[in-house]
């Protein structure tokens, strides 16, 4: 099949851009922090997987808790339950085989050529338990069963772990009998203990010819068995002098207490053996346990398909068969394993057709799985995974090629450019050269895509070389932008020293773009209207790639006469996003605005806009409600004490001193929402952070930090303009307006107007950039409502601007059929950035690390017992896990040395450089587990994530209160989308703090986790069932290893068919997982959609364009009076205004592309038409009878059927009007101020 795309290519290939670096083959001194952590992690997993499995030391023994509902992973139920609901025609029988299975096994496949003489050898695995009685110190050591809430862990298919219930009706009449109530301290339960037994049976073989044989017949083979391994752990059963005896009470006890013990029997160890001698002298319950290996063949044109299954046999006699209920010991397999060898013939894999089109993927699977995951230890030999573990290896941006920031900076320029692309033309050749091979029995198709990649590395080489000439020749100003870009990041300190390599070779390629909007360069030599999508791993740095080209961007407006106004946008779909995001960007325009001081101090500061919505900061600093009630959010701000000022502030770490001294104030005079350093050293006071609406429009920030909601407003309010670069008058207190007053001489503040003398100012261009972070998110009819705005904003910024194109710039970790999506969105042709190289993961411009893991991906599915006992237990054990090693550092130490002294695959012996002082070990051990030692809970659900976080102070804590040591109660936090503001940030500072009065043990979170949350110290998640998108999927795991190797565990939903599926194939689903991602479902031709869109189009138009024009001469078009006015001296045309609109749904016939078919775009121009018409027609029929001065919004929208302008793309439904009576608004406000 050609080279191995799985594997790392070896350090001897000449070509050293197909494979790793050389230092990458070594592990130095830098790698030792790394791999120590990497180690930890490993044994922490190890410890965690035997404690759900029953493996290593802590399953020899169990207290207190049934086998069964401990060691839920790779076991097998008995058939007697499965047989009932058979029996009884019950549906849950179905279920029963998925959730409580009795068969595991593996599906592989053989060559028909194998000769007839050669043996196939099958080695069955299990492990039993059997219940023995107490010793007296186990005895003395039982607290107790705790840890378990029947109505939290009741929530899926099985009934969980049982406890004995008895009815108020049943205590009542033991009391008035003079008998045991259940309340008495004086009786004690038997504490449950139960022991391991492993049962290693066979070899049981079979030869081929038995295989081709029954292949040619029904399939079936006659079952293997093997009775002396099972008489084996029989005899271990019965040469136990404590295993089990029923009670013999005398007939004075209570049956209830008839398994209690006396505080007396309890007095010392004589007494108390004496007492189970006499009290547990009954019958001793036999073990039933029994098992076959079933097998079946059948030819598949040249193989035969083997399939091998381990079978628990009680049950299949029901009715007469033993029910193990409440004694499943006696009939349950537990970490059920099977391997089977082929004597000499390799065992064939399973091809995937459409994997072969994909040159990047081994289209090869080993097998498949029944109620497991199978792996291939060697090309003869093929086993059963109960627990299988994916490792993900670390991808990381390829460090031969240096691009210090200073070098930038302050050094030669050239050097390194020169050199990036003399690099980039032997990554060329090399990726050419290995084409051969990477092609071996491929299809015809994944030719082509091979192809396709090369030629779009040429592009980004070709498009990288203009941007160099451009900053050599400064053209447009672009050394000096570029230089002091560079010089900004280098300010940054420590943690930024150099960019990644696709980070600088972005920003030099993406120069000739914006250079474009204002110099005059040939059209081949940029590609400003095409959309750029950075696709790369989530924490690889894509926010830095765009960032660096805003700053650059912003140096140059500054440089070219751009004095003021905004450079660019970006918008996140998520609130959470954008709060993280925003103090990164804040400290790097901090260091811009700095350098902007001393190279153009005569133009504006740079500036910050948090544009998000009234959700998480005001729309306004004076807001009037229907009834004319004023609320003054610059006072609320300036209370004492006040909770407006912490919930409204966004970011709490000065960018200028670095220092967690930021407040919120309030100016009346300015009309202003001010974050202050509070930092007497601090050389800054106020910062240029701007947080309301209207701010943002007074002020038109460099840099508008916005969610994507917020585009809708654009046919809300007329004041968005300014972002545009559309100004008219500038107050020397209160900003920008593009009117002719001062904007705070309007109704937005009534009680407070300006005596200040505004001046003109000239309009400046539109926005040069324009960035959607996380684009896979728009989708539906989310991204359908967007796509008409987004082309609403091109038009409008070429009819303003001079033909003014904005650079659109995308990024994402996860996107299929993005060519499609940006077509959509845009109306423009996609470039995918970085290329791919012709192997998987190892690329000019980045690599698969051979040594360091960033994951380890752990599957699992619940067996017997439900999933949320499952999850509270993985939860618990993990805590447990991490706790005990916090206590006892030096087991750890010892773990690491026992275990992590190895050879790696290129010869070299890992030595991880753990101090050899003690107390030097100690300390460094234990911080490495502060990466670990905070939980990620991720809920599909959110009555999923409710229950768990009910479980944590009833079932995870009281548990851990009981173990031998002490332990720490965990403390959860819930994060979902009702998760306010405040709150969330409170939240994220507390992970990232080092000493939090309040830790964070388990984040409890739901979707909104999936983007955005950056933290070191969030190391291991789990998931409570698979998300319904792989995207998710991927965007949610990747909160763990960004720093670290992490941890990800999958707790599959064993009645999905789906989550089955990923289980059963889980290493390939993960190899797999780039292919798998979902294509983003999004129809710009949805004929709702433009019902929805049209009111906010129609009126956009009125407000950002007509309004500017026609003011001085029409008055104010938005408003219905000034409208009919204009419409009637010929000012404003219905055809011209049409035509405005066709061209912003890029319906008119110039608009025309390949990628849409003529017949639909067609159709969707007549349905603009017909929108368009109708909505005219409103506005022309009478002054409306609501609104303020028959405002546009009120004139399209007349009645309960019309539609008005979208208030956000989430304005889908129809808007029912609420009234709330005084009694409920007390009520209300009570708890407004509670909270």
């Amino acid at each position: 099949m050609g080279l191995g795309p799985r594997e790392i290519p070896p350090q001897s290939d000449s070509r050293g851009y197909v494979r790793p670096p050389d230092d990458a083959y070594e592990i130095d001194e830098d790698d030792k922090e790394y791999q120590q952590h990497q180690a930890v992690n490993n044994v922490l997993l190890e410890r965690l997987v035997e404690r759900i499995t029953g493996r290593g030391d802590y399953g020899q023994t169990v207290y207190d808790v049934n086998p069964k509902d401990q060691f839920f992973a790779g076991a097998l139920a008995s058939q007697y339950q499965y047989r009932e609901a058979q029996e009884s025609d019950d549906a849950f029988g179905n279920i029963a085989t998925r959730v409580a299975p009795f068969t595991m096994g593996l599906q592989f496949k053989l060559p028909a050529s194998v000769p007839d003489d050669e043996t196939v050898t099958i080695n069955p695995m299990a492990k039993v338990y059997y219940r023995r009685l107490p010793t007296y110190e186990e005895q003395q050591e039982f607290g107790g069963p705790v840890g378990f809430d029947p109505e939290i862990a009741e929530d899926d298919a099985l009934t969980p772990p049982e406890e004995d219930e008895e009815s108020e009706e049943g205590d009542a009449e033991d009391e008035e009998s003079g008998g045991y109530s259940g309340d008495d301290a004086s009786l004690e339960e038997l504490r449950p203990v139960y022991e391991r037994v492993q049962i290693e049976a066979g070899p049981l073989t079979v030869t081929a010819g038995d295989l081709k044989q029954a292949a040619k017949s029904d399939g079936e083979l006659p079952p293997l068995t093997d009775d002396d391994a099972l008489m084996d752990a029989m005899e271990t059963y019965r040469q136990d002098e404590r295993r089990y005896r029923e009670p013999n009470p005398p007939e004075e006890v209570d049956s209830r207490n008839a398994d209690k013990i006396p505080e007396a029997a309890l007095e010392d160890e004589e007494t108390f053996e004496t007492f189970l001698e006499q009290r547990f002298s009954g019958d001793t319950p036999t073990p039933v346990w029994d098992f076959e290996i079933s097998l079946t063949a059948q030819y598949d044109e040249d193989d035969i398909i083997v399939s091998v299954s381990f079978v628990n046999k009680h049950g299949v006699e029901y009715p007469d068969a033993l029910d193990p209920k409440g004694e499943e010991w006696r009939a349950f397999f537990f970490d059920v394993n099977s391997d089977v060898s082929v004597e000499e013939t390799p065992i064939e894999p399973f091809v995937s057709d459409e994997i072969r089109n994909e040159y990047h993927y081994d289209p090869e699977m080993d097998g498949l799985g029944r109620n497991c995951s199978v792996e291939r230890t060697d090309p003869t030999t093929i086993e059963t995974v109960t627990v299988p573990i994916h490792e993900q290896r670390k991808y990381r941006s390829r460090e031969t090629l240096s691009a210090p920031f200073s070098d930038f900076a302050w050094g030669t320029i050239e050097t390194h450019l020169d050199r990036i692309s003399r690099e980039m033309e032997e990554a060329r050749e090399q990726y050419e050269s290995i084409r051969s091979e990477v092609l071996t029995d491929r299809s015809d198709e994944a030719r082509e895509k091979f192809d396709e990649n090369l030629e779009a590395f040429e592009k980004e080489r070709r498009r990288f070389d203009q941007g160099r000439k451009l900053i050599q020749d400064d053209v447009g100003h672009s050394r000096a932008a570029f230089k002091f870009m560079n010089q900004t990041f280098d300010q940054m300190g420590e943690k930024y020293e150099e960019w990644y390599l696709f980070q600088i070779t972005y920003i030099v390629m993406a120069i000739p773009d914006v250079v474009a909007q204002t110099e005059d360069i040939d059209a081949e030599d940029h590609c400003l209207d095409e959309v750029d999508v950075i696709y790369f791993p989530t924490g690889g740095g894509k926010t830095e790639a765009y960032l660096g080209l805003v700053v650059f961007t912003a140096f140059r407006d500054r440089l070219r006469g751009k004095a003021h106004g905004t450079t660019a946008l970006t918008k996140f779909p998520l609130r959470l996003l954008s709060l993280q995001q925003l103090q990164r960007i804040a400290d790097v325009f901090a260091q811009a605005e700095l350098i902007r001081r001393r190279e153009c101090p005569d133009t504006d500061e740079f500036s910050l806009g948090y544009f998000v919505g009234s959700g998480n900061t005001p729309n306004q600093l004076m807001e009037t409600d229907e009834d004319g009630n004023l609320t003054d959010n610059i006072s609320l701000v300036k209370e004492e004490d006040s909770r407006y000022a912490e919930k409204w502030k966004i970011v709490t770490t000065c960018p200028f001193c670095g220092e967690d001294a930021v407040k919120l104030d309030g100016d009346y005079d300015r009309m202003r929402l001010l974050h202050i350093c509070t930092n007497d050293d601090c050389d800054e006071e106020e910062l240029p952070i701007y947080v309301t609406d209207r701010e943002v429009y007074r002020y038109a920030p460099t840099f508008v930090v916005s969610t994507i909601d917020k585009i809708a407003v654009v046919g809300m309010q007329r004041r968005f303009r300014t972002l545009f670069g559309r100004l008219k008058k500038r107050c020397p207190k209160h900003g920008f307006s593009g009117e002719s007053k001062c904007l705070v001489n309007d109704s937005d503040y009534s009680r407070y107007r300006c005596d200040e003398t505004v001046e003109e100012v000239d309009p400046v261009d539109p926005p040069s950039i324009l960035i959607q972070d996380e684009l896979h998110l728009l989708r539906e009819e989310f991204g359908a409502f967007d796509s008409h705005y987004e082309t609403f904003l091109q038009e409008w910024a070429n009819r303003v601007g001079d033909g003014w194109d904005i650079k659109n710039v995308t990024a994402t970790a996860t996107i299929k059929g993005a060519e499609n999506q940006v077509h959509a969105l845009y109306w423009k042709d996609v470039n995918t950035y970085p290329s791919p190289g012709p192997l998987l993961k190892q690329s000019f411009y980045a690599y698969e690390d051979p040594h360091r893991l960033g994951r380890r991906i752990v599957g699992s599915v619940p067996h017997n017992v439900s999933r949320t006992y499952a999850l509270v237990e993985v939860l618990r054990e993990y805590a447990d896990v991490v706790q005990h090693y916090q206590r006892n550092p030096d087991e750890l130490s010892a773990a690491l040395e026992r275990e992590y002294h190895r050879t790696t695959p290129y010869g070299e012996v890992v030595d991880l450089g753990l101090p050899d002082d003690d107390s030097e070990r100690r300390n460094a051990v234990l911080d490495i587990l502060e990466y670990y030692d905070t939980q990620i809970a991720y809920n599909i659900q959110k009555v999923d994530s409710d229950r768990l976080q009910r479980a944590v102070p009833s079932m995870i804590n009281p548990w851990l209160e009981t173990r031998d040591e002490e332990r720490d109660a965990l403390n959860s936090v819930v994060m979902s989308g009702e998760t306010g503001f405040d709150v969330v940030r409170d939240v994220l500072e507390r992970l990232e703090s080092e000493n939090p009065d309040d830790p964070v043990d388990i984040v409890n979170a739901t979707s909104m986790i999936s983007h955005g949350v950056d933290v070191d110290t969030l190391n291991f998640i789990s998931f409570f069932g698979m998300p319904r998108q792989t995207a998710e999927y991927i965007q949610a795991y990747s909160r763990v290893g960004r720093h670290v190797t992490g941890t990800v565990f999958d707790l599959f939903n064993p009645v999905h068919v789906r989550d089955r599926s990923h289980y059963t194939r889980f290493d390939r689903y993960h190899d797999f997982q780039d292919l798998l991602v979902e294509a983003t479902p999004l129809e710009r031709w949805a004929e709702f959609a433009v019902n929805c869109t049209m009111p906010g189009i129609f009126a956009a138009t009125l407000l950002q364009y007509y309004d500017e024009q026609l003011e001085s001469s029409a008055g104010r078009v938005y408003l219905y009076d000034s409208f009919r006015e204009a419409q009637r001296a010929g000012d404003l045309d219905k055809d011209e205004l049409l035509e405005f609109v066709k061209r912003s749904y890029c319906v008119t016939s110039d608009q025309r592309t390949e990628w849409a078919e003529d017949r639909t775009v067609d159709l969707y121009e007549r349905k603009v038409e017909q929108e368009f018409d109708d909505i005219w027609e409103r506005c022309m029929s009478g002054h409306p009878k609501d609104g303020y001065q028959g405002w546009i919004g009120n004139m399209i929208e007349r009645s309960e059927d019309d539609r008005g302008p979208m208030r956000s793309l989430r304005d889908i439904d129809e808007q029912l009007p609420i009234d709330v009576d005084t009694g409920t608004a007390q009520v209300l406000n009570m708890f407004d101020r509670r909270q």
